[in-house]
């Protein structure tokens, strides 16, 4: 009997098993794992042996220390999404990063995204076809943001030596760990995903495939979304609308992100649709089971938590001594001298000019609520004084309070159809004038914040309009309260002085703190918009003095003097007019005038998170230069000789945010520690995982007990 033997698929059969033995005899195709003080990485691949033009898996596999975690590609409020920067061979190529699911990882008022257990950042890599070498290596570096109660930045070299074959060969050591990593990377939405904005909240309708009753959505934008807010899911037909607060950013033609839900995580890329969005609820709940009352004081979970009833009760204090600060004296000196005059009048007539001045207030304190309301509806970052935020409307109140000054010390006074509102404003009170008072002291009260306030604002912004606008009437209850209280009770009015000559000088003498504070708001100007800005304004005020000049002349003039002269002042006031509109021309943005006590920086989370990370004290002051009570904290405790040294024997880093122009990071910031507007003032013990809450008034005292108070609770705990 002959046999007869094929020898060449046979010895091509053995090479090939002995090279998978020989590459799995080796060990895993893999590098040497690198061990960081809180993380260890490790660069790992699907294959035992590569082949030319034939791409394979790669993955950078990392797992913090217990407690510890890392972050997704969008990190959420605050953290660093881990980056890896490829060191390759010639000819070869790598995709991008498919990352896993993240996980919510609530930091008191912040919420990120990330991970905190072992994950694998799985990439492709396509080798030439023109491979010649027998092995190659790998590299990469790889950076990150690991945190527990703070966050270090750490990062390692990883290489792997892979050998080149004629076919690619799988690691069986690897086929587990890569299975489970693919399993974790969200699958494409089999479904369809549409996106709708409807004021202020960004609706996602979900049909066709599994995502739970309440699903979660990630974006891809970090600025897309609020992440402290609540996202409420209802049904609808087949699917479900998810509604998610808007952030800072808009959307595009997509939105992209990830959704999980019902044990699923589904990668989705929504395009525009139309469908009614859910209202979002009122409070955000506390990730991972909690609620929001167990939030920390001062944060925005603590604002949402406060009944309405309270924050009402909270704004009507504040509103109270709001009368108290001191961008509102200017306008409440007017108020006061029509109160004086007004001594003469009948209790009726004195109730109803209480009762219209309030009216003033409040509807004012309404108008600016809406306002305020509807801007945040449509995605916008605004605040407590947003509208001081606005050039052109510092430069109409610097123009309208200049005015209000040249009348106080009698340059002239309005006749004829304007009386009303001149003499009854500056002189003799009246109806229209004790409504346009109450008007004018909630305009200029806004760039003040007052104890109380911060924390009423704060839940008004998490509220719904109605619970909002309710805690906005309250505040401007409050500040008309004293008025109020003048006006009904006979026996206060009969502690006042009584009318004399002394009134003239004392009306000229309240012209002066309402020029001073124009010329404030000339220096804001000059910090929104610039040197240019400031020009106009003052070619504006120059304008307004010719126009009631040319007024004047007119009115002692007969027959077509008359006319000329006053056709003139009209078109004066129309070149006034368009001047203070060509302020909003954007400038260089600036920093406040006032003096620091140590040289301060720029804030953003990057730097604060860094100086965190290296157990670095920070105290953190947002401020913005139309805010009074911010630069008066500024110069009588912050530029203090014993804040100064304070800070230096302390080391401590100063970082200052500048809300003078609106300013979207600075705004979530705010808005995550429970407020709508500055002043805000945090500080960082070394080891502390919470900042310290500051009051709203400061004197050197109050800044370093806390400071003391907080450095000595984080060495003890």
């Amino acid at each position: 009997m002959k046999f007869c033997l094929r020898t060449g698929p046979l010895l091509n059969w053995a090479a090939a098993a002995l090279l998978m033995v020989a590459a799995v005899g080796a060990g895993p195709a893999s590098a040497v794992p690198v061990q960081t003080p809180h993380t260890t990485a490790e660069l790992v691949a699907a294959d035992a042996a590569i082949a030319p033009g034939k791409p394979f898996q790669a993955a950078v596999k990392i797992t913090p220390m217990k407690g510890w975690h890392t972050y997704w590609r969008n990190p959420g409020d605050s953290g660093m999404a881990t980056t890896l920067d490829w060191s390759l061979p010639d000819g070869f190529s790598v995709g991008d990063i498919a990352w896993p699911a993240p996980e919510v990882m609530p930091y008191g008022p912040l919420i990120n995204y990330g991970y905190d257990g072992e994950h694998w950042l799985l990439v492709t890599i396509t080798p030439p076809e023109s491979l010649k070498a027998s092995s190659v290596t790998i590299r990469v570096r790889a950076d990150w943001l690991v945190c527990e109660d703070i966050c270090i930045p750490e990062g390692a070299d990883l290489t792997l030596d892979l050998p080149v074959a004629g076919a690619p060969v799988r690691d069986p050591r690897q086929t587990s760990g890569f299975r489970k990593a693919r399993a974790a990377v969200p699958a494409p939405f089999p479904g369809k995903a549409a996106f709708h904005v409807e004021n202020g909240v960004l609706g996602l309708r979900l049909t066709g495939a599994p995502v739970g009753e309440s699903p979660r959505f990630f974006p891809y934008d970090e600025t897309l979304i609020r992440y402290e807010a609540p996202q409420t899911a209802r049904p609808s037909g087949d699917g479900v609308v998810l509604a998610v607060p808007m952030g800072g950013g808009k959307t595009g033609d997509t939105v992209s992100g990830v959704i999980e839900g019902g044990g699923h995580a589904w990668e989705i890329k929504a395009v525009p649709g139309d469908f009614a969005v859910p209202a979002v609820a009122a409070q955000t709940p506390k990730p991972g089971g909690g609620s929001a009352a167990s939030a920390p004081p001062g944060s925005a979970q603590a604002a949402g938590s406060l009944p309405v009833w309270k924050a009402a009760l909270f704004a009507f204090v504040g509103g109270i001594l709001l009368n108290l600060m001191p961008c509102v004296f200017p306008v409440l000196s007017l108020k006061a001298l029509a109160v004086v005059k007004a001594s003469g009048l009948s209790l009726r007539q004195k109730r109803t000019e209480g009762l219209l001045y309030a009216a003033g207030v409040v509807l004012s304190f309404l108008v600016l609520a809406g306002a305020l309301l509807a801007f945040r509806a449509g995605g916008a970052a605004v605040g407590w004084g947003f509208q001081l935020q606005s050039p052109e409307m510092v430069a109409l109140l610097a123009a309208i309070l200049f005015t209000v000054g040249l009348s106080l010390s009698g340059y002239f006074e309005l006749a004829g159809s304007f009386t009303g509102l001149g003499q009854g404003l500056i002189d003799r009170g009246g109806a229209l004038g004790a409504f346009a008072t109450g008007v004018l002291a909630t305009v200029v009260a806004t760039p003040c914040t007052a104890p109380f306030m911060a924390t009423a604002l704060g839940a008004a912004m998490l509220l719904p309009p109605a619970g909002a606008l309710a805690i906005f009437l309250a505040l401007g209850l409050g500040l008309a309260f004293p008025m109020l209280l003048i006006s009904e009770i006979p026996a206060i009015g009969r502690l006042l002085p009584r009318p004399g000559p002394w009134m003239e000088r004392f009306r000229q003498f309240l012209a002066f703190p309402v020029f001073a504070t124009a010329v404030w708001l000339v220096t804001v100007l000059g910090q929104q918009a610039g040197i240019e800005a400031v020009a106009a304004l003052l070619a504006v005020l120059l304008l307004i003095v010719f126009a009631l000049w040319l007024w004047q002349v007119g009115g002692g003039a007969g027959g077509p003097g008359r006319a000329v002269a006053r056709t003139l002042a009209v078109l004066a006031l129309v070149a006034a007019g368009w001047l203070v509109w060509s302020t909003g021309a954007p400038g260089p943005a600036g920093g406040t005038t006032a003096g620091d006590a140590v040289a301060a920086e720029p804030f953003d989370p990057q730097t604060l998170a860094s100086y965190r990370a290296a157990g670095d004290p920070v105290f953190v002051n947002f401020t913005a230069a139309w805010c009074i009570t911010c630069l008066a904290n500024e110069r009588v405790a912050l530029s203090s000789a014993a804040v100064a040294h304070r800070f230096r024997e302390g080391a401590v880093k100063y970082l200052k945010g500048d809300w003078t122009r609106r300013d979207p990071e600075i705004t979530r910031t705010l808005a995550a520690y429970g407020r709508s507007g500055v002043p805000l003032y945090l500080y960082f013990a070394p080891g502390s995982d919470e900042a310290v809450v500051l009051p709203q008034l400061l004197t050197p005292e109050t800044v370093i007990g806390a400071m003391d108070k907080a450095d000595a609770q984080a060495r003890s705990g």
